[in-house]
């Protein structure tokens, strides 16, 4: 299948395209629905090992890869499509796909694991996370600048995705499954990405859906700049106003204090 990545050209992709023999191929769990064609693969890492929960999405479907790194996707009938794949730790891929025979072969996805490029911090403090627990979130919510959720709140809906969880909070907006914050110009209203800080640290490029419910501890949610904390406001010359979203994840082998 011929394949083009669209590159970040701060980032080396590795993407492979195959057509397996019969007896390797990925079977579908259900049958394909009227109308749509099966699009089906399997992300692994260079070392040949499975990545699972990958997000993998098309334009109408998105997918999270299963325990042995495999996806299933349908679309329509169309002969051009572009798949994305996100996970944290591993480097976006991003490609173009064309389809044969108005078939689409099985797609093998290799990604290539990246370190996250960190804002500069002065460190001040040898407290840790664990240590100090969720206290300054409790703090914020306390003033109420914001919209909050808690570990109760994410056990009480038992969403799939994160984007469930905040779809009624102000100044969100859900397009397919990315969150974006309302912009106001005016009469004219404007949508934009919202920057993510996640256990502290700014996350440049990441999406609310990249992580599990089960893996967040708590949220915290300021859609307009008037709102937003100073230890959590971005600056810089290339900074793009919007709102912020702040993501806790649970503490492994213990719990927030």
């Amino acid at each position: 299948m011929p394949i083009s990545p669209r590159r970040n050209p701060f980032v080396a992709l590795s993407v492979l395209c195959a057509i397996l023999a019969p007896d390797h191929a990925l079977r579908a769990q259900n049958s394909t629905p009227a109308g749509k064609r099966q699009l089906v693969g399997i992300v692994r890492d260079a070392a040949g090992a499975a990545i699972p929960d990958v997000t993998v999405a098309i334009a109408g479907s998105t997918a999270r890869t299963d325990v042995r790194g495999a996806f299933e996707l349908f679309t329509v009938n169309i002969d051009t499509v572009t798949i994305s794949l996100r996970k944290i730790g591993f480097e976006q891929v991003e490609a173009l796909l064309s389809a044969r025979n108005r078939l689409w072969d099985t797609v093998m996805v290799q990604m290539e694991p990246t370190s996250q490029r960190l804002s500069k911090v002065n460190v001040a403090e040898t407290n840790t996370r664990s240590a100090l627990g969720l206290r300054d979130f409790e703090e914020r919510r306390a003033r109420g600048l914001g919209s909050f959720i808690t570990r109760a709140d994410i056990t009480e809906r038992g969403a799939n995705r994160l984007s469930d969880l905040l779809r009624t909070k102000r100044g969100v907006v859900i397009v397919g499954r990315r969150v974006r914050f309302a912009a106001y110009s005016g009469s004219r209203t404007q949508l934009c990405q919202p920057v993510i800080w996640m256990d502290g640290s700014l996350s440049t490029g990441m999406e609310v859906d990249d992580l599990l419910p089960s893996t967040v501890e708590a949220m915290e949610l300021y859609p307009y700049l008037s709102t937003i904390p100073m230890e959590f406001q971005r600056v810089g010359a290339n900074t793009t106003p919007c709102g912020t979203i702040v993501i806790w994840t649970r503490i492994p082998n213990g719990k927030a204090k």
